[in-house]
């Protein structure tokens, strides 16, 4: 038997509607659905809070149920993932704005920029494998600006990041610091073709 019949003959055998089950939780009529016809699953709070209210063991609960274990695992290896994800991004934008500060001429970093450029180019590359495996897995590392940038709401709001690249490397060009303006344009023209062939494979 599945997680979801379970959860549906314990409620059955206690003479409840899915309303009252989720007025006692203090959820929706269509989670309490959700969850016993599978298409979502509880998290763990709401698992132990279920076992309780039900007098079902965790145990029997989740026994021989797949789609379960999978939905707890996935959990587990997004929550150790996410901070990953968010610390190498902090990184990039530490690492861009360490490079604008030279092109302003705030600060002068002489012979690191090489060194910055491959050390921002091996985050890019950090953050694009794990967005993969974050694609691929179904992990749902993403955050909502997130979204907004990879082209995942729309195209429009997707360019901006790509725009602001490509204008701070023409900046960066007329202020004579070739190096690091062909570097952001480069860049922000690859990232811009990189969301419109995405877009297309996805049409």
């Amino acid at each position: 038997m599945k997680f979801g019949e379970r959860l549906q003959k314990a409620r059955t055998e206690m003479n409840l509607t899915q309303g009252e089950v989720a007025q006692k939780f203090f959820i929706t009529r269509q989670t309490i659905s959700n969850w016993e016809n599978e298409k979502t699953y509880p998290d763990v709070a709401s698992l132990i809070k279920l076992s309780d209210y039900y007098h079902i063991s965790l145990d029997t609960l989740l026994k021989e149920d797949v789609g379960m274990r999978e939905y707890l695992e996935k959990r587990e290896v997004s929550k150790e993932l996410k901070p990953i994800y968010r610390n190498l991004i902090l990184i990039d934008l530490l690492l861009c704005s360490i490079l604008l500060g030279d092109v302003f001429n705030l600060i002068h970093l002489g012979a690191f920029i090489l060194p910055i450029l491959l050390m921002v180019l091996l985050t890019f590359s950090a953050i694009f494998d794990l967005n993969n495996f974050n694609q691929t897995r179904l992990l749902g590392l993403k955050y909502q600006w997130q979204k907004y940038l990879s082209g995942d709401n729309g195209l429009k709001y997707a360019v901006i990041l790509p725009a602001f690249l490509i204008i701070s490397g023409m900046i960066a060009l007329s202020f004579k610091t070739i190096s690091i303006g062909v570097a952001l344009t480069v860049v922000g023209v690859g990232l811009l073709f990189t969301l419109i062939l995405r877009k297309k494979v996805n049409k």
